[in-house]
């Protein structure tokens, strides 16, 4: 054998040796992949030497083998130099809830030019409402439809009105179009069309007994609104009210001043400066709070249900509440004078003298009284005299029976048309047909008056007395 063939084969000796030994460390260094055990120093001597795969191709075949911890060591070794790999590992902690180690990936991902990752990370922020740390982190790359929407969202709850002006056109001619449309269908955009001292009358409006033009303060609201309006189309009172679609009104523009946990209170002279209203009635939806109607303005929150929405409906049209009403409510004070409710009545409980007499008496400060039957008792007899009151066998009838409404004022008793209780006393209770029949005795009797009330007696705290009297004088409505 020659001296040169002896080098050759020398020479491939060595060479499978060594391809040998690349072999066995490649195995040994994979195997370490798959134990979740490689360190960072060692990745980096793989990626070296493994020329037939990289780390991205390791990642997708130990998701797919399901091996998460092994994932996870070998994806958080990678992501400082990935930003793809970065992003995930921000969703995976995500997706479980662990948000401090989401944000400080996402973070990473950024500082890695990922542009889904910023839009990941100001959602995340957007959901714990931290809406001043999302402004910086979209306007570098506000001309991302994704961001923007955002953007506007944000603005929306700390009405912004620069920026929703500003971006308007943006909006309209990027990818969110069916976005700026929806802001639109909700005024977003709009500007007051109508002056404030216009007359309204309610012969030239739709043909309802109230109308009610609702606004909210966020997008949420805005959205959930619609539903509520959409869903009330199948409930009794739908006969009877009309509900605009509603408007964006900026959260600091109506001053609200209740916490969470109280009766949304909001100030009402912002509505003098409105041009675009010609409803007797106002509703405003916010972020959190207790619903209530304050004369002509219902209030709810953006998280209320139909049943609620019902419940204060019915009383802007003039049906009270059968639950206990604050000791000191005006209605259970003194006994009613007149009647001043579709469903409630405030009268003495015991009377003398002869039954027909007294019959009678009563079922003149009665609304219901023509739904009475002659036969459906309403007195029971009471030592000498008679106690207002319609016996248990005639539960099933109209008559008059206890309310809870002046529970807290114990000289006062209410009494209402039915036994069973009702949406008046529990929201999730229906609204029962009866009381459909007792407004359209007299529908138009009870209405709460309109929400130009609310915004003269503001003003007149407010001690400008020749604009809360310019107020009342630019309704009709009784």
């Amino acid at each position: 054998m020659t001296r040169g063939k002896k080098i050759t084969i020398t020479l491939i000796s060595l060479a499978i040796m060594i391809l040998l030994s690349l072999f066995f460390f490649i195995a040994d260094y994979r195997e370490k992949v798959n134990q979740a055990n490689i360190t960072r120093q060692q990745l980096t001597l793989l990626e070296t030497v493994d020329i037939f795969t990289n780390t991205n191709e390791r990642l997708r075949q130990l998701k797919n083998a399901k091996n998460n911890q092994a994932w996870l060591h070998l994806a958080t070794l990678h992501g400082n130099q990935s930003a793809s790999t970065a992003y995930q590992l921000a969703e995976y902690f995500h997706q479980r809830q662990q948000m401090q180690s989401a944000q400080l990936w996402y973070k990473v991902a950024i500082r890695q030019n990922h542009i889904q990752a910023r839009i990941a990370l100001a959602n995340n922020y957007f959901q714990q409402q931290e809406y001043a740390r999302i402004k910086p982190l979209l306007l570098p790359i506000i001309a991302n439809a994704e961001a923007l929407t955002i953007l506007y969202k944000v603005a929306l709850y700390q009405g912004d009105v620069a920026f929703i002006t500003r971006y308007k056109n943006q909006l309209a001619n990027s990818e969110a179009q069916e976005f700026y449309l929806e802001l639109e269908t909700f005024s977003v955009f709009a500007a007051d069309s109508e002056p404030l001292t216009a007359k309204v009358s309610k012969s030239s409006a739709l043909t309802c007994l109230i109308d009610v033009q609702f606004f909210a303060t966020n997008l949420a609201g805005l959205r959930h609104t619609q539903q509520l309006i959409n869903t009330f189309q199948q409930q009794h009172l739908a006969e009877f009210v009309c509900l605009n679609a509603p408007k964006y009104i900026a959260a600091d523009i109506v001053k609200c001043s209740h916490q969470a946990d109280e009766k949304i209170t909001c100030k009402a002279n912002t509505w003098a400066q409105r041009k675009d209203i010609n409803t007797r009635y106002l509703g405003l939806v916010v972020e959190r709070g207790g619903a209530n109607v304050d004369h002509g303005i219902l209030y709810i929150d953006q998280n209320d249900s139909i049943d609620v929405l019902v419940h204060e409906l019915s009383h802007l049209m003039g049906f009270v509440d059968e639950y206990p009403l604050p000791v000191q409510h005006q209605k259970c004070q003194q006994y009613q004078q007149e009647p001043f409710a579709h469903n409630l009545v405030v009268l003495p409980e015991f009377y003398q003298g002869d039954r027909a007499s007294v019959r009678a008496k009563v079922l003149s400060q009665v609304p219901w009284f023509s739904l009475i039957k002659d036969t459906t008792p309403i007195l029971s007899r009471y030592n000498q005299g008679w106690q207002l009151l319609t016996p248990k066998e005639y539960q099933n009838e109209i008559g008059l029976f206890p309310a809870n409404s002046c529970q807290n004022q114990r000289q006062m008793q209410a009494f209402k048309p039915l036994a069973q209780r009702t949406k008046l006393q529990y929201f999730e209770l229906s609204f029962p047909p009866t009381y459909i029949d007792i407004l359209r005795l007299a529908a138009n009797k009870f209405l709460m008056p309109s929400y130009h009330y609310n915004v003269s007696r503001d003003l007149v705290e407010l001690g400008d007395y020749d604009q809360a009297r310019e107020v009342l004088q630019s309704t009709l409505f009784e």
